[in-house]
C-alpha cells in the first residue's frame, strides 16, 4: 500500500477547514450548526496525537472523555487507539473503550473485541457483548454463545439478544436452552430469537 504524501493529506485538509468555515456563515441555521459540529471534528482529527497520549496516560475522567470523542470519528488510527484503551488498567476506560468500538461500526476491531469477552470485569464484559450486538456479523457467533456461560446474568441477556439479531439457526440449541431456562428477561430474548431464526 502506497501512502499518500503529507502535502497531499494537508492540501486536502485545508480544503475540507475552508469549506466548514464558509459554511459557519451560512444563512441556514441548521448547516452552520451541521459546519461547526463537523470543524470541531476536524480539530479533533488534527490533534488525534495529543488525544492518544491522553488516553495512554491521562486521568481515568480525562481518557473516558477522550475515549467518547474520538468514538465519533472514523479511520483506522482511530480503530487501533480505542482497541488498544481495552487493555487500559481502569474498568470505565475499557468499558468506554468497547462502546466506542461499537459505535465506530470497524470489522477490524473484532479481533480486540473477542480477546476482551475475557475480561474480569462484568461490565466491561457487557459492554464488550453491546458493542458487538451492533456488528450483527455471524462470525460473532461462536464467542456470543460462549458469553451466554457467563456468571454474569447481564452478560447473558446481552449475549442472546446479540445472537438473537444475528439470527443465525446454529444458535438454535442455546436459545432454546434459554428458552425454558434462566430469569425472564432471558427468556424473553431467547423466545424471540427463535421467532427470526433462519430455519
Amino acid at each position: 500500500m502506497q501512502l499518500e504524501p503529507s502535502s497531499d493529506i494537508d492540501y486536502r485538509m485545508d480544503k475540507r477547514k475552508e469549506a466548514l468555515l464558509a459554511a459557519l456563515k451560512d444563512a441556514d441555521e441548521d448547516v452552520r450548526k451541521a459546519a461547526a459540529e463537523a470543524l470541531e471534528k476536524l480539530e479533533a482529527r488534527d490533534r488525534l496525537e495529543m488525544l492518544s497520549r491522553k488516553v495512554g496516560s491521562g486521568e481515568m475522567l480525562e481518557k473516558v472523555r477522550v475515549i467518547y470523542a474520538l468514538s465519533e470519528l472514523k479511520g483506522a488510527k482511530i480503530a487501533e487507539l480505542l482497541s488498544a484503551a481495552l487493555n487500559d488498567q481502569a474498568e470505565d476506560v475499557r468499558a468506554a473503550a468497547a462502546r466506542a468500538l461499537g459505535a465506530l461500526g470497524d470489522p477490524s476491531t473484532l479481533p480486540a473485541l473477542v480477546e476482551a469477552l475475557k475480561d474480569q470485569s462484568p461490565i466491561v464484559v457487557r459492554a464488550v457483548v453491546e458493542s458487538m450486538t451492533l456488528f450483527k456479523d455471524s462470525r460473532l457467533l461462536g464467542p456470543l454463545v460462549q458469553a451466554m456461560k457467563h456468571q454474569d446474568s447481564g452478560v447473558v441477556e446481552r449475549a442472546l439478544e446479540a445472537v438473537s439479531k444475528i439470527g443465525d439457526k446454529r444458535a438454535e440449541e442455546a436459545l432454546l436452552y434459554f428458552a425454558t431456562k434462566g430469569n425472564p428477561r432471558m427468556r424473553s430474548l431467547a423466545l424471540r430469537g427463535l421467532g427470526v431464526m433462519d430455519r
